[in-house]
């Protein structure tokens, strides 16, 4: 049975997520959680406005949402928020390793080779606002072998 693209992508997405967690990374997917960094923005910004003597990054620093979302200041926030709203569907995680931030893409080995030229400069636009971007590359076979067998009580025929 041939892997189609859309089922070779989620496996890449699991193993990415595995790779993630077993490194102990922080990260949030891009698809699942985009909305969501861009309202834990907005509500950052009006608690700033309601409060305007507390820091915007005090705001990020000390919500319950800043581990999710992997941002440590108000900046970064927006950085990542601009890069969600202009390229976000050229990236698939934000990642937080311990060392450094970044978006992260997830390709197979071909796909490093065959990379959209939209995405190459989404890449690059998101570098021109100092966030790096790392791609997870795993090698996953195209093929499967599966099988349907009938599951019998003993003695039935």
């Amino acid at each position: 049975m041939k892997i189609n693209s859309e089922s070779m992508k989620k496996i890449l997405m699991v193993l990415a997520e595995q790779y993630f967690n077993d490194n102990g990374w922080k990260y949030f997917s891009v698809r699942e959680d985009s909305e969501k960094v861009q309202k834990f923005a907005e509500d950052v910004n009006r608690q700033y406005l309601a409060y305007q003597n507390i820091s915007r990054d005090w705001y990020v620093q000390n919500s319950g949402s800043q581990n999710r979302f992997c941002c440590r200041s108000w900046d970064e926030l927006k950085s990542v928020v601009n890069i969600l709203q202009v390229n976000g569907r050229f990236f698939d995680f934000y990642v937080d390793t311990g060392e450094f931030r970044c978006f992260c893409i997830v390709l197979t080995d071909d796909g490093k080779k065959n990379m959209p030229e939209n995405q190459i400069e989404a890449i690059l636009d998101a570098e021109k606002m100092s966030v790096r971007t790392v791609a997870f590359i795993a090698a996953v076979a195209g093929d499967a072998e599966a099988s349907v067998l009938q599951i019998k009580k003993s003695g039935d025929e």
